[in-house]
């Protein structure tokens, strides 16, 4: 037992940077500045684009979007005696804007 270190590191930024300023970094940690010539079209190229579907998209219904209406408007009906009986009455009402909301974007196929 020659190592003569101290159990506890004292000062650990300190011990951190020398240890950090003597080692030599590694091929892959090598610094490679950006390129913006032909290297990056070629990457642009290789990118994968995550769009969670590889068909085409489909234009919405307006029959699917007047039925959702109906069923956002019914809900709101719903929550309306909800506020004075027991029951979540504005989580009701709120819900059923949301959905009736999303209808009428579908009705109006946006």
């Amino acid at each position: 037992m020659s190592d003569h270190s101290p159990i506890i590191d004292v000062d650990p930024v300190a011990s951190t940077s020398d240890a950090a300023r003597g080692a030599r970094p590694s091929e892959g940690d090598a610094f490679r500045a950006p390129s913006y010539g032909k290297g990056a079209a070629q990457a642009a190229v290789n990118a994968t684009i995550i769009d969670g579907g590889t068909g085409a998209k489909r234009k919405p219904s307006r029959i699917g979007g007047a039925v959702q209406t109906a069923v956002g408007g019914a809900l709101m009906l719903v929550g309306v005696p909800m506020l004075i009986l027991p029951g979540p009455g504005l989580l009701a009402i709120g819900g059923g804007a949301v959905i009736a909301a999303g209808g009428v974007k579908k009705m109006r196929g946006k």
